[in-house]
C-alpha cells in the first residue's frame, strides 16, 4: 500500500516508513541512543530528499521528548536557569545551520553536506566507542588541565546544580542546536556527555537536561525548517512517530535485560555501519532527481497550503506533533507497564 509524501514529493510503501519507524526506535529503545542517527542515512537512502529528511526528524523529534520532558521536569531533574540559557544559544546555533542549510541546498550541495557529516561524525562516534569497549574498565585519568581551563573561564554564574562560566552552557547549547538544524538529530549525543563530563553533572539530570532544551528547540526549528527550507513532511513525520514510539517500548523492555556492554558493543558497530552506507552513497549513489515544485503543488493540497501558508503550516505541524507525540507516549507507557508485567510474571514462573 503506497502513500504519497507531499513534501518530499515521492510515493513509498506505508508499511515500510512505520516498519523503518519501529526497527529505529527498537534500536533507540534497546541503546538509549537518538533515533535520528540511523533513521536519517536510512531516509535519504529510500530517497527522501535530505532537506525533508532533516526538517521532518526534527519535527517528529517535537512530539517524541513530551513524555521524557514532563517525566524529568516533575522528578526536577531540570536546571531551569541553565536550561533557558541552552535553550537561548541553541536559537542562535539553530537558526544559523537552518539558514546554511538553505544556502547549500540551493547551490546543491546540501547532500554532500549532510552525508559527509553523518560519515565522519558517525564515524569518529564509533570508532571510540568501539575503543573505549575494548578497553575495558580503567581508571579515569586526571583531567586537571581540563578542570583548570573550566575554572578560569569568565562569566561564572550560580546555577542550581553548579557554578561555571556561563560560557559552557551556551557553548553546548549553540552546538547542539546546529547540528540538530543541519543533521535532523536529537542533541543527545552532545548536550549529555558534555554536561556529565564539563559541568559534573550527574546522568539523569543530563538527561533531563538535554530533553528539555531539545523539546523547544526542536519546535523552534520545525518552524524554521517549514518556513526557510520547505522541509516539513508531516505525513511522514506522523508515520515515523507512530513506529518509533512503539518500537522504543519494546527496544527498552528487553535493554533491561541485556548486559549493557554487550549493548555498548552493539552501539558501536550499528553506528559505525550507518556511517560506512553514508559514505558509500556519498561517493558511489547517483543522486536522484529533485521533485519539480509545480508538479508538488498541482499534486498535493498539503504542499499548496505549506507553500502559500508556511508560517500557519509550521504551527499546525508543531501542535499536531505535540498533541500526537502526548497520545501516542500515553499508549506506548500503558504497554510498557503491560510488558513489564509479563515479564514479571514469567520470571515469577520461572522461579
Amino acid at each position: 500500500m503506497e502513500i504519497f509524501l507531499p513534501i518530499a514529493g515521492i510515493h513509498i510503501n506505508i508499511f515500510y516508513i512505520i516498519l523503518l519507524g519501529i526497527v529505529v526506535g527498537f534500536l533507540s529503545g534497546l541503546m538509549g541512543i537518538g533515533g535520528g542517527i540511523i533513521l536519517n542515512p536510512a531516509l535519504i537512502k529510500i530517497g527522501v530528499p535530505p532537506i525533508v529528511t532533516v526538517g521532518t526528524s526534527v519535527s517528529q523529534m517535537v512530539g517524541a521528548t513530551v513524555s521524557g520532558f514532563l517525566a524529568h521536569l516533575k522528578l526536577k531533574n531540570i536546571d531551569l536557569k541553565m536550561g533557558w540559557v541552552m535553550v537561548l544559544a541553541g536559537f542562535v546555533g539553530g537558526g544559523f545551520g537552518v539558514y546554511l542549510a538553505r544556502a547549500l541546498e540551493d547551490a546543491g550541495y546540501f547532500k554532500t553536506f549532510v552525508l559527509s557529516l553523518y560519515t565522519f561524525y558517525l564515524g569518529f562516534t564509533g570508532i571510540t566507542m568501539l575503543i573505549d569497549f575494548f578497553k575495558g574498565k580503567k581508571e579515569e585519568k586526571k583531567k586537571s588541565g581540563l578542570k583548570n581551563f573550566l575554572n578560569n573561564l569568565p562569566f561564572k554564574m550560580k546555577f542550581q546544580f553548579t557554578e561555571i562560566s556561563v560560557l559552557v552552557p551556551a557553548g553546548i547549547g549553540a552546538f547542539s542546536g546546529f547540528l540538530a538544524a543541519v543533521m535532523g538529530v536529537g542533541g543527545g549525543f552532545v548536550v549529555i556527555p558534555a554536561l556529565i563530563y564539563l559541568a559534573g553533572f550527574p546522568v539523569n539530570k543530563a538527561v533531563g537536561m538535554s530533553l528539555f532544551q531539545m523539546i523547544f528547540i526542536t519546535a523552534f526549528l520545525t518552524y524554521f525548517h517549514a518556513v526557510v527550507n520547505f522541509g516539513v513532511d508531516i505525513v511522514l513525520a506522523a508515520l515515523l512517530m507512530a513506529g518509533s514510539s512503539f518500537g522504543a517500548v519494546f527496544g527498552a523492555a528487553i535493554g533491561e535485560k541485556i548486559d549493557k556492554e554487550k549493548i555498548k558493543l552493539v552501539m558501536a558497530i550499528l553506528v559505525l555501519s550507518v556511517s560506512i552506507m553514508s559514505f558509500y552513497q556519498l561517493f558511489f549513489e547517483k543522486s536522484k532527481p529533485k521533485a519539480d515544485l509545480h508538479h508538488l503543488l498541482t499534486n498535493s493540497e498539503i504542499a499548496q497550503f505549506a507553500y502559500h501558508h508556511p508560517h500557519i503550516y509550521a504551527i499546525s505541524v508543531i501542535i499536531f506533533s505535540l498533541i500526537f507525540g502526548f497520545i501516542i507516549s500515553s499508549l506506548t507507557h500503558r504497554l510498557k507497564v503491560l510488558i513489564e508485567i509479563y515479564f514479571e510474571k514469567r520470571k515469577q514462573r520461572n522461579a
